[in-house]
């Protein structure tokens, strides 16, 4: 399937990230994300420079970027760590960018290998890993469900028009992953 790595997002990413977003298949969960580079070096200032407890990360498949990832303590922010009531987890959300790329394993191998090898390492003393997408994105829910996460609360966050589902999985599935 090939290599997948992971490298800190920088300004020199932000056209692919945003033409990530921009994406037909992206849409409907990146539709209000910013569309020129310009506004998402702004947008991204603070993940761009480590101010902001959110940290972004490029996805590269085989030396080729093809998405984005990224991971923040839930309870760096008060009304996710409410919502998800979970405030020992680390969260993540991910897009694979490149639309000839979905469907192809791709996700299953890049979520476990994102937890594996960045969030254990990073956060050692989170006991699980969560992620929220919209309830009607089943692809990625069920990408989730292969690398096993479970579904459980569903949460209304206040920017969005539809429920998300946390899905959680304890660090201990991705301990030793691939050593």
């Amino acid at each position: 399937m090939g290599t997948i790595a992971f490298r800190r997002l920088a300004d020199a990413d932000m056209p692919a990230l945003v033409g990530w977003m921009a994406a037909e298949h992206a849409q409907p969960w990146f539709g209000d994300e910013p569309r020129t580079p310009e506004l998402a070096r702004e947008h991204y200032a603070k993940e761009l420079d480590g101010t902001s407890p959110t940290r972004m990360w490029i996805v590269v498949l085989d030396a080729v970027d093809i998405g984005y990832i990224q991971d923040y303590p839930v309870i760096a922010y008060d009304d996710y760590a409410v919502r998800v009531q979970d405030p020992k987890a680390i969260a993540f959300d991910y897009l694979i960018g490149v639309p000839e790329l979905i469907d192809r394993g791709i996700g299953t191998q890049m979520i476990t290998t994102f937890c594996a090898e960045v969030l254990c390492r990073d956060y050692p003393d989170a006991p699980r890993f969560v992620a929220s997408p919209d309830v009607r994105n089943t692809r990625s829910i069920r990408v989730l469900e292969k690398c096993g996460f479970t579904q459980g609360l569903w949460i209304q966050p206040e920017s969005v028009t539809h429920p998300e589902v946390v899905c959680t999985a304890s660090r201990a599935l991705f301990e030793g992953f691939g050593s």
